[in-house]
């Protein structure tokens, strides 16, 4: 009888158990989940250009493509994330992860813009149950002193799958007729795989690490202020009630109002601007790996420059996640309107290269920050709500109707009303819509940030109150 005892069976299975469901490997499997969704946005918007040619749509159907997957992701999002805070998190990531794989595959399938522009719709559905969800998983695995620092690092996959998507959907497009549609059959089985590990990660305590970051070091975690009870009903429209009475969720939700309009609009659109001959005249694949190797190097700096700043500073003065956010937006906005006159009058590309990677760099200081801020200023059952809240507040009233918005004016400023863009000569009307909208935008983001940053402190306390800390 050489065979362990059940016991010594048991915590040996308890021990890997334990090993396998460790923070660092749920943010890993979290991180490749952030990629691909990103992975999967993009690489329609990566060979849009030829696309259009093969399906016969303009370039206003760029920007309807676009919005029509930010509608239903927006749509989706409050009740999925109502959904993640009444039932394992880690299974609705699951499930989400699975639906939008299998829409990314279905895209490749289409063959008129109508069929198209079904795919966009239903992976907009899918991929508007991962963010709540996932986002609260992890604000209950890192604790609240290093959280913006650990959100940033998960922020910076979406433009890992940003740049790759931009540059596999320009370069398969680029390939011939037809060819882009191996791209999203690629780009829809990795997701399949990565669903099986999400089911598998353990599903943490609410509020988890909060708990024993207070047990540590109770005066670390404490926030002194005046802060009125907060009481959560179990119903979801009273929750949304109380939730909507939080000041800081309300800066927060209107400043991303405004930034989400911009980041989708420039996201959407520069692969197609730098292809015009009237900016760089770049091909499909070379905008791709413009487009993509830049926002990853520029927004990875702006995203960790960002959580790092925002931690820092916040030992100091509780509203610094928001004011950090408030702050780049503002910088930002002469940034980007000189970027694109420099596109429109120097046809400079090292110069227009050096604003681009400083704007950039601003507009992704917020991702961190005010995902960690959101998780900070509400009790942990609640969490997965919150931010899918802020989500479809932001998107419907920000990007849900950017890229459609500033397609159609790029049409209306063009005086042939289309024929620009079909003789690639639409960088003109492009930078102008873009110009005309965005740097007004980000002035307003940045002043609702830096004003609203007071109320943060009265609110964590109130969160704190809350869950009886």
């Amino acid at each position: 009888m050489n065979e362990k005892p059940p016991t010594a069976n048991a915590e040996a299975e308890t021990s890997q158990c334990k090993e396998s469901s460790s923070a660092t490997f749920v943010f890993i499997v979290l991180f490749l989940i952030n990629f691909l969704n990103y992975l999967d946005r993009y690489v329609l918007i990566g060979a849009a250009n030829g696309m259009a040619g093969e399906l016969g749509f303009g370039i206003d159907g760029i920007g309807y493509l676009a919005s029509a997957f930010i509608v239903l992701f927006t749509l989706s999002v409050v009740p999925l994330g109502a959904w993640a805070d009444r039932s394992k998190r880690k299974n609705v990531i699951a499930i989400c992860v699975a639906f939008w794989s299998l829409a990314t595959m279905f895209t490749a399938l289409a063959g008129n813009f109508l069929q198209l522009l079904i795919a966009r719709m239903l992976l907009g559905i899918g991929e508007g149950g991962y963010a709540p969800a996932s986002s609260a998983i992890l604000a209950d695995y890192f604790s609240r002193t290093k959280r913006a620092q650990v959100l940033s690092w998960w922020s910076t996959a979406t433009l890992g799958g940003l740049m790759v998507g931009l540059i596999a959907g320009g370069i398969v497009a680029g390939l011939g007729v037809g060819a882009w549609r191996w791209a999203f059959i690629f780009s829809g089985i990795p997701g399949l795989l990565i669903a099986l590990l999400a089911w598998r990660i353990r599903e943490p305590r609410r509020n988890e690490a909060d708990e024993q970051a207070a047990l540590q070091d109770p005066t670390a975690y404490s926030v002194e202020g005046v802060a009125d009870r907060l009481v959560f009903s179990g119903k979801v429209l009273a929750q949304i009630r109380t939730l909507l009475r939080i000041k800081s969720l309300l800066v927060l939700t209107a400043m991303q109002t405004f930034a989400f309009f911009v980041l989708a609009a420039s996201a959407v659109y520069l692969p197609t601007l730098l292809q015009q001959k009237d900016t760089f005249g770049l091909s499909s694949a070379a905008a791709g790996l413009y487009t993509g190797i830049g926002i990853v190097v520029a927004g990875i700096t702006g995203i960790l420059i960002g959580g790092y700043l925002a931690d820092v500073l916040s030992n100091r003065h509780p509203g610094a996640r928001v004011l950090i956010c408030g702050i780049g937006f503002l910088i930002s906005a002469p940034c980007y309107m000189i970027t694109f006159v420099i596109a429109l009058t120097t046809h400079n590309i090292f110069l227009y290269s050096c604003f681009f990677f400083i704007t950039t760099l601003l507009l992704n200081m917020h991702a961190g920050p005010s995902t960690a801020a959101t998780q900070d200023i509400v009790p942990s059952s609640v969490r997965a709500s919150a931010m899918a809240i802020s989500i479809f507040l932001a998107h419907f009233l920000g990007d849900a109707a950017s890229p459609s918005l500033v397609g159609l004016l790029a049409r209306v400023i063009d005086p042939t009303h289309g024929q620009h863009f079909l003789a690639k000569l639409a960088g003109y009307d492009l930078s102008l819509a873009l110009v005309y909208t965005c740097p007004a935008a980000l002035v307003i983001a940045g002043l609702i940030g830096i004003l609203g940053a007071r109320w943060v402190k009265g609110d964590m306390a109130a969160a704190q109150l809350a869950e009886g800390v």
